[in-house]
């Protein structure tokens, strides 16, 4: 694997005025090497997202609760972590919703050939073994095993809603059309002016359509919702954040 810093880009005194890699650099760049510079570039622009995320959170005073729903292979999980305690933030819990099996079975016809039944397996585990070897607010994670149209019931809506745990971020990592929509449903009475909303895949997985996979399920759920989304942070060419806001 060829050795370089993806998310480096340093500038030149002359044209075309940065770094650029040559033939001669890439002579030998492989496919493991186009992987590995993808996702060192997205995880770079996501922890910018967090970044900013938590400074807007506590720069307004938005209280609340950390929820990601699909956890695979923790990543973002831990940058809310990171995050949350460099803003010294010892009362929020962090939720992690997943089936912990990998995607259900698939109804929809998404363009991207990995996301099948069973892939993208993070176990319970694994998960926990993450979690405590990042050793940062760990006795305030808190794990919901299973496929959201089996565990975002009423009943556990209703014990969120009993606590008053309002949604402060959401981190809505859903690959697919049918595993989205009970997400939005379920969050729905959990937010609060001032809750972010970071749709991970909205222009993903359905060649960018506005009007299939998540793009479409949020965009129903807008249309039902009490509040409005105020577009806020693009992360990547992939994913965005969004304000809710009551418009009264």
């Amino acid at each position: 694997m060829t050795n370089y810093e993806p998310t480096q880009i340093y500038p030149l005194p002359q044209e075309p005025w940065v770094k650029l890699a040559n033939g001669s650099e890439l002579k030998s760049w492989s496919r493991e090497d186009e992987i590995a510079y993808n996702q060192a570039n997205r995880q770079a622009q996501k922890l910018s997202f967090y970044r900013q995320a938590f400074d807007f959170l506590t720069e307004n005073q938005v209280k609340g609760d950390y929820h990601e729903y699909g956890c695979h292979r923790v990543r973002t999980f831990r940058m809310a972590l990171t995050e949350a305690r460099r803003h010294n933030l010892s009362d929020m819990k962090f939720m992690a919703f997943d089936s912990f099996e990998g995607l259900p079975e698939v109804e929809s016809s998404p363009s991207v050939e990995l996301w099948q039944k069973g892939n993208l397996l993070t176990t319970e585990e694994q998960f926990w073994s993450i979690i405590k070897d990042h050793d940062i607010y760990v006795e305030n994670c808190q794990t919901i095993k299973g496929f959201y149209d089996q565990t975002l019931t009423n009943d556990l809506q209703a014990q969120f809603l009993q606590k008053e745990d309002k949604i402060a971020l959401a981190c809505i990592d859903c690959d697919l059309y049918e595993s989205v929509v009970p997400v939005f449903q379920f969050i729905e009475p959990l937010l609060q002016e001032g809750s972010l909303l970071y749709i991970d895949e909205i222009f993903n997985g359905y060649k960018g359509s506005p009007v299939k996979g998540v793009s479409k399920a949020f965009n129903e759920f807008q249309e039902k919702s009490r509040f409005k989304f105020a577009p806020h942070i693009q992360i990547g060419w992939w994913g965005r954040s969004f304000i809710a806001y009551l418009d009264n």
